[in-house]
């Protein structure tokens, strides 16, 4: 009823009377309690009969923070469906990938979220092309492709059966644009209090020169390197969010660059919850309370940040970042080197040691043969263990890639060499020390790493106060 933004995202709304659902902060007139129903989801209000709201626009609101399901295997479902999964597999596919049978991930999903992957599957691909529909002048055919619809039939389908209108109903003129289409604008919704300071800066001092380009509030990345006229896709902070710009001639690949921005942008944590949690150490209050909402970059690609995480141990960022731009030079042609190309080279000719060099092969090799998953899908634990199982790899890398790639909340470097210094404590000592963070210790080292930038701006690092005898960690950083 106070129609609170804090709310936004975490249920819908819908009307008996009306057949319709909305957004908690929708601005139509209050309905009368009795004639309420709450839902989790849009899908799950979909499968009870209900259509949505035409003026508060369902498909634009914030997604449900993934804190509030109590099952992993959810979560990792629901990321890969967010990246498309089912758009062209079954749900039977998506249990198999996630080891688990389909009765029992259609179980899961009707505990956690009264809905099932199949209706996920469908609610997404007709948010997004609603949102195409809207804010793009595409045609309706290129814009089925983009939305993850196999043909014109199955949109024009889905879109009437959800909306109740035709696509060029719904379109009416809103979707005309100056730039004849040429590019694709789509507002991405942030939760607040959202750093943004941080999360550019972040990017900023890791920037490849030539994929990627940062300037105040304004991120750049190169989908196509190696072309004459490369595609350069924008995330820009614009009237307290972000918004997007995709050159329409990458729009095939929306769904993919969507889940790759908000991933980036790690636009889905909720650090009202996750600050709480924190601030409540003493260590931490004050810097919690003088910068909330620090979140945790995630990766463009998994593969090109766990090879950066090699060539960062202990080295700087900028000797990291230096490093980088020699391996796209030398092997990548300007482009990010894949596995492929990777797991025979002559890495070492870059100017780095052997140990790190025989390392990247390895992970390439393990890569290819689908021993790794390097993406937000993959299970934490595994993807820890099978890493640390190659040489040259330990805990330090292992759990920066957790927080970066994994997207694993509650990851945490305990090698890591500013960890160590701010709490003054050896490798297991932090984990102790760490265990009032949980389940958001990736953030924790947010905000210790911020501390750590404030502290050299005062001059003041590194701290006096020296840890007790650590640990040996071959890859500390």
């Amino acid at each position: 009823m106070a129609r609170d933004p804090r709310f936004d995202g975490r249920f819908i709304v819908a009307v008996l009377t009306t057949g319709i659902y909305c957004r908690p902060v929708c601005p139509a007139r209050t309905p009368a309690e009795e004639n309420v129903r709450y839902f989790a989801t849009p899908a799950s209000a979909q499968d009870a009969g209900y259509r949505p709201c035409l003026r508060c626009r369902p498909e634009t609101a914030r997604r449900l923070p993934e804190w509030t399901l109590g099952s992993q295997t959810v979560i990792r479902a629901l990321r890969l469906i967010d990246a498309g999964y089912l758009d062209d597999r079954s749900v039977a596919d998506l249990a198999e990938a996630l080891d688990v049978s389909k009765r029992h991930l259609d179980r899961l999903f009707q505990d956690q979220l009264q809905t099932t992957p199949k209706s996920l599957g469908m609610i997404r691909r007709v948010q997004l092309a609603k949102r195409l529909i809207d804010h793009s002048s595409l045609a309706f055919g290129q814009l089925a492709l983009s939305a993850g619809y196999g043909s014109v039939r199955r949109f024009n389908d889905e879109v009437r059966s959800t909306f109740g209108r035709s696509p060029r109903s719904l379109r009416g003129t809103s979707g005309k644009r100056a730039d004849g289409g040429q590019v694709l604008r789509l507002k991405l919704p942030v939760r607040e209090p959202y750093n943004r300071r941080w999360v550019f800066g972040f990017l900023e001092k890791r920037a490849l020169p030539g994929l990627e380009e940062v300037t105040g509030f304004e991120y750049r990345r190169c989908l196509t390197p190696q072309e004459r006229q490369p595609q350069w896709l924008k995330v820009v902070w614009q009237d307290e969010g972000l918004a997007l710009d995709v050159p329409a001639a990458a729009a095939g690949d929306l769904a993919e660059l969507l889940r790759r921005v908000r991933r980036v942008f790690d636009l889905d944590a909720d650090s009202d919850v996750i600050d709480e949690r924190i601030a409540a150490d003493d260590r931490l209050r004050d810097i919690v309370r003088s910068e909330p909402g620090l979140r945790v970059p995630g990766a463009w690609d998994g593969f090109e940040t766990t090879v950066r995480a090699i060539l960062g141990q202990q080295v700087s960022v900028a000797r990291a970042t230096e490093l980088a731009g020699r391996l796209c030079a030398e092997f990548g042609d300007g482009a990010f080197p894949n596995a492929q190309q990777l797991a025979d080279a002559d890495i070492a000719a870059i100017g780095m040691p052997g140990a790190r060099a025989e390392a990247i092969r390895n992970l390439s090799r393990g890569v290819l043969g689908g021993d790794l998953q390097l993406d937000d899908g993959a299970d934490f634990a595994q993807l820890s263990a099978g890493l640390q199982s190659l040489r040259g790899i330990g805990a330090w890398t292992a759990g920066y890639v957790g927080m970066r790639v994994a997207k694993d909340p509650d990851a945490f470097p305990d090698a890591d060499w500013v960890v160590l210094k701010a709490l003054a404590a050896t490798p297991a000592a932090a984990r102790q020390l760490a265990d009032c963070w949980r389940p958001w210790r990736a953030y924790a080292v947010m905000y210790l790493w911020k501390l750590a930038d404030l502290a050299r701006q005062a001059g003041s690092w590194p701290p006096t106060a020296k840890p007790a005898r650590s640990e040996k960690s071959p890859d500390r950083s």
